[in-house]
């Protein structure tokens, strides 16, 4: 029932997604005991029977409350009761889904406004609630021009910048997307300021996201999100330029669970991002996965260029107390985990074809012994 009550409870949303899983594997591997908000009952089944979360065997400590509509009016109001830190992750991203120009408002910007407020109010409403931390992006603080390199700056992206809000209609989905975490924010800190609630809020900024996902259960998932990037030159994409920014999913993982402490100040921005250097891509690979390429499982022969958009994240490291793990590392965790996949699916397909050949047989046996009676 949403209506339990622990001392140190979070709600969570979003833990289906490649960040939000593993949000949740942190934030229970901290003690926490956790509530997530999830769209259906088979979706909490499947989470509890992932073997990262068997291993952790969290039992009454990860409980679930179904939340079939994020952007509904008042629909975290039970989920929430009890509750003394939201981690809020949920939010339209751009999935490959092919959402037609005349909705982006609708399947972007207002399910991520609505959601955001829903959630700060549902909070207010709690009395138990003593932080909240959202998940906003790199694109509510940095303008678009600058992360698609149509234009230039001469001093980094600062998590105190801010971008006015444009209504749509709008030309991509990237740019809705945009729009959509630059109308969250902006919300979200005009609420504070009229509310003035009993808690804080802690808006974390990353930028492009990299890392394994643990949700993906073959290579074609693998391929999905901010991943692709990296994948797609490893198998012989040709992907243009990307910002020079980028962040493993451990860092953005952990400093959620982080920003959930009082240490950490509130009603503040957080970057989290570090250098990236797409041309060095096929490098890494051939350094760390030489039978691979060799073996052409990785062919590594895409390309993709780098335009510069520098960022500070000093007052992310000097209050969270860590340096960002660097891009090789990022780069190595999401090849080695495509490896592995495809490993498994090898081995999956060779069980099934022996398992298969023994059916066979086993039948061929008994057709064979039933023709000679």
């Amino acid at each position: 029932m949403a209506c339990n009550w622990a001392p140190n409870l979070v709600l969570i949303t979003g833990v289906t997604g490649h960040l939000g899983f593993r949000t949740l594997i942190h934030t229970l591997s901290a003690g926490y005991t956790v509530r997530a908000a999830i769209r259906s009952q088979a979706k909490a089944n499947a989470i509890l029977a992932h073997p990262h979360i068997q291993y952790l065997n969290p039992g009454p400590r990860l409980t679930f409350v179904i939340v079939s509509d994020l952007a509904a009016p008042s629909v975290y109001d039970k989920a929430v009761q009890g509750a003394k830190y939201v981690i809020h992750i949920a939010s339209p991203l751009m999935a490959g889904r092919e959402v037609p120009p005349s909705q982006y408002e609708a399947y972007f910007v207002q399910p991520a406004v609505r959601g955001t407020l829903g959630m700060l109010e549902a909070a207010k409403k709690s009395r138990t609630v003593r932080r909240v931390v959202i998940t906003s992006s790199i694109v509510a603080l940095a303008p678009l021009p600058l992360l698609n390199g149509l234009e230039r700056s001469e001093r980094p992206v600062l998590p105190t910048d801010r971008l006015p809000f444009v209504n749509g209609p709008y030309k991509t989905e990237f740019a809705a997307y945009a729009a959509s975490k630059i109308a969250a924010l902006q919300e979200a800190e005009m609420w504070i300021r009229t509310k003035n609630p009993k808690f804080d809020v802690v808006h974390l900024h990353p930028s492009f996201v990299l890392g394994r996902n643990d949700l993906a259960m073959n290579t074609r998932e693998a391929l999905q999100g901010t991943n692709a990037i990296i994948l797609g030159i490893v198998l012989g994409r040709t992907l243009g330029s990307n910002a020079s920014a980028s962040v493993h999913n451990e860092d953005v993982a952990m400093a959620h669970v982080q920003a959930l402490s009082s240490d950490i100040p509130g009603n503040t921005s957080y970057i989290l991002s570090q250098r990236a250097r797409w041309g060095d891509v096929k490098g890494i690979v051939q350094r760390e996965f030489p039978d691979a390429v060799q073996k052409r499982i990785l062919p590594n022969c895409g390309s993709a260029e780098t335009h510069e958009v520098a960022v500070d994240t000093s007052l992310t490291e000097e209050t969270f107390g860590f340096t960002h793990l660097g891009f090789e590392e990022q780069v190595k965790s999401v090849v080695g985990h495509y490896l592995e996949l495809q490993s498994r699916n090898r081995l999956n397909t060779r069980t099934r074809g022996h398992e298969e050949q023994v059916k066979n047989a086993e039948y061929r046996h008994q057709r064979g012994h039933i023709v000679a009676v």
